[in-house]
């Protein structure tokens, strides 16, 4: 007999990360991860010989070091770790009847690899919440595609519900405002805040792809929470540019080079796009960042951590599903 545990499935999905520190382990996931047409929306006769020619031999060797900066004391990257946590976190909040799982979108424990496993065999409701707080369709979008793949092939479909976004929930706005307004009681209050979204190609925004906005609303949202002036107390800007295409601006690293320049001498960043600290927040932020904001001229550039194992994710990600 099913027992009311085994009927309900929460799946936090997150994108994913090598499995361990090697080249060759960053080069599959590099392989997996830009193989996805969402992700890279080039026709394989022309991005396939720059992913195999190019990305994989030369990429993977530079990534390593970042990687090894950044690795967590798990033994695992801390976007790993911290889906872990928040999907435990989550089930201890949870009302009993739900069992929470996660996955991952490229990698180990993919989608398919966790709703194959026997206990869930028989579960009758399925909650997905991918772990973007703003929807785009090179991540958001890649996790529906993947859950339609799996199920393609079956003859049985759960009822499912499929939290395409978050970005202006008032649970998660609160979260980041008062990690902000934490991180200024313990430190002080710098000159500026600069609010770090990762960018996307201008070409999907083009095509329909909401996450230009929705990034621009939680911005605003965050700034009405914290009681300060977006056009002057802080600046929007986007990071991670990939490749030669226009992605959305202003550049985060350019930014922080015109603040040094100005005389802006510190400098808080927030990455509100992201609920785990990983590769770029922890390397391309609180580094990178930093060493070209000290190098122009800037004294202090603070990074203010992901919500990562805080139990208010538990609120937050409880908060959506009360919602749904």
């Amino acid at each position: 007999m099913l027992t009311d545990f085994s009927r309900k499935l929460i799946l936090l999905v997150n994108l994913g990360s090598p499995d361990e520190l090697s080249v060759v382990a960053i080069r599959k996931f590099l392989r997996i991860f830009l193989s996805d047409q969402r992700v890279v929306g080039l026709p394989k006769l022309l991005w396939y010989p720059i992913l195999y020619g190019i990305i994989l031999p030369i990429r993977a060797k530079k990534l390593l070091h970042k990687y090894q900066q950044i690795w967590h004391s798990s033994n695992s990257s801390p976007l790993v770790y911290y889906t872990q946590e928040q999907s435990r976190l989550l089930q201890e909040k949870i009302a009993n009847g739900y069992t929470v799982d996660y996955a991952f979108s490229y990698g180990s424990t993919s989608i398919a690899e966790v709703l194959n496993q026997e206990k869930y065999k028989h579960f009758e409701s399925l909650i997905v919440i991918p772990l973007y707080p703003q929807y785009s369709s090179s991540t958001t979008a890649s996790v529906f595609d993947q859950l339609a793949k799996y199920y393609r092939a079956k003859y049985f479909i759960p009822e499912i519900q499929f939290i395409n976004s978050f970005s202006s929930n008032p649970v998660y706005i609160k979260a980041i405002a008062d990690k902000i307004r934490q991180h200024w009681e313990l430190n002080g209050r710098a000159e500026r805040l600069l609010v770090s979204f990762h960018s996307v190609p201008v070409a999907l925004i083009e095509k329909g792809d909401s996450y230009f906005e929705e990034c621009k609303l939680t911005y605003f949202l965050l700034c009405k929470e914290l009681a300060i002036n977006p056009e002057i107390d802080a600046k929007l800007s986007f990071q991670s540019k990939f490749g030669r295409a226009k992605w959305i601006e202003p550049a985060t690293s350019d930014v922080v080079e015109l603040f040094a320049k100005t005389q802006i001498k510190t400098v808080d960043v927030v990455c509100p796009g992201f609920m785990s600290d990983c590769l770029e927040t922890l390397e391309e932020i609180a580094i990178m960042n930093k060493e070209i904001f000290i190098a122009n001229g800037g004294y202090d550039l603070r990074y203010i951590s992901c919500l990562n194992d805080d139990p208010v994710v538990a609120d937050i990600l409880n908060e959506l599903i009360r919602k749904e």
